[in-house]
């Protein structure tokens, strides 16, 4: 039997005053949610002008329309060898900026110019920077009311905190110095951290697109417009089945759904990016249930889906929960034609990165993306838990380096 939502496990009982005083409601909010997918002919030219600019960017660097051509080209071909052998084609669009792959930062914006002139640096080096990150996973907290099936931070759930604020305003300056395109905060369940969430993209420097990765827990309309407010770009909300009691009880609560529902009604309502993340098991995978997904995010006002493969690490260890050929298959074809076919045009992004990692290698361990843990430990990814150092050590350019060259840990064995 699922806990009943008014029972918090009795060491999560830290919610402030006004927040834990509140009723909870059990009405669902109003759908008014405005259409976040542009339509074929605005995508086409939304994309047509995010090219010129990023010609001009690349010129501005390059300083030879021959050569900047042929870098923009080399640009397009490893995008290509990661994500699949297609131009872009959707767009969504999102307190006016435009968003056309999940990892990549929105445009216009610092953010943008800043991570494609460091993948430019990659291929023509015109500064002392060659690795710059696309994306970085910083686990916030220990804490979470929720039981999930799948999680990779059970052995540590609700222990005692070890970063403090001033640690995570460290971790989050070091990653800007080094240069991060995306910064997304997870744990356990970041909202449980607000006071710290908000000073952390208060003081943190302009060039990095901030998410944060929920249950949908406590993003009430007034958080989600504090966080914008804060400057948070996005949400990626949880959402593993499109049937409410299979949701909460993968979820291990009785209201789960409901919080996803409401949180993404909140952030919509706030101007944030909204994205729903879900752990395609064994029993889950199948055309329809993907397509019936796909719809039910679109109604959420969704503009992305991250698709996860199931990983036998954390509450799975263990466990045989790896798909089968066939659904790998299923997960494919639902990654390539949301994305590119024309038929699923109105519905939202997908990414599939275990689709990246088979056909081009792992863009993790320190190369594109990093994950740090509770403890501030680096892992070349949340599913490969080996760490590789510290992010609070004085030689964290070693830390990385050393991933870097030992790859990733499951691959490489």
């Amino acid at each position: 039997m699922l806990p009943p939502a008014n029972n918090l496990i009795p060491e999560l009982n830290i919610l402030p005053d006004s927040v834990a005083a509140t009723p909870r409601s059990t009405a669902k909010p109003e759908v008014n949610i405005k259409p976040i997918m542009l339509n074929r002919w605005q995508s086409f030219w939304v994309m047509r002008r995010i090219r010129w600019h990023l010609f001009r960017l690349v010129l501005g660097k390059v300083r030879n329309p021959l050569k900047t051509i042929w870098a923009l080209r080399r640009l397009i071909q490893i995008r290509r060898e990661y994500l699949g052998d297609f131009a872009f084609k959707k767009v969504a669009k999102v307190d006016n900026r435009y968003f056309f792959e999940y990892n990549t930062p929105g445009w216009p914006s610092q953010a943008f110019d800043d991570y494609h002139l460091a993948e430019l640096n990659r291929i023509v080096p015109f500064q002392h920077k060659p690795y710059v990150f696309k994306n970085v996973i910083v686990a916030i907290t220990k804490k979470c009311a929720l039981r999930c099936e799948h999680c990779f931070e059970w052995d540590v759930l609700n222990q005692k905190e070890k970063l403090t604020l001033a640690d995570l305003q460290t971790i989050v300056r070091q990653f800007q110095e080094q240069g991060v395109g995306q910064l997304q905060f997870s744990g356990g369940e970041p909202l449980l951290r607000m006071p710290a969430l908000l000073t952390l993209l208060k003081t943190a420097q302009p060039g990095t697109d901030f998410w944060v990765l929920t249950s949908g827990h406590l993003l009430t309309l007034e958080t989600a417009q504090a966080l914008k407010q804060a400057g948070l770009t996005g949400v990626t909300i949880s959402l593993d089945h499109i049937e409410p009691h299979l949701h909460n009880q993968f979820r291990g609560f009785a209201e789960a759904y409901n919080w996803v529902e409401k949180a993404a009604f909140n952030a919509n309502q706030a101007g944030l990016v909204v994205g729903f993340s879900l752990c395609a098991t064994k029993e889950f995978v199948t055309t329809d249930n993907l397509l019936a997904y796909a719809s039910l995010v679109s109604r959420l006002g969704g503009a992305f889906i991250q698709l996860l493969e199931p990983k036998a690490v954390g509450h799975y260890a263990g466990q045989a929960v790896g798909l089968s050929a066939a659904q790998r298959k299923m997960l494919e074809a639902f990654y390539t034609n949301l994305n590119y076919n024309p038929a699923y045009h109105h519905l939202p992004l997908v990414v599939y990165y275990d689709y990246q990692r088979r056909r081009a290698g792992c863009a993790g361990a320190a190369d594109r993306h990093v994950y740090v843990d509770t403890d501030g430990q680096l892992h070349a990814c949340p599913f490969c838990q080996k760490p590789a150092g510290n992010m609070l050590e004085k030689n964290i350019a070693g830390s990385l380096e050393s991933l870097r060259q030992a790859g990733c840990p499951v691959l490489n064995t």
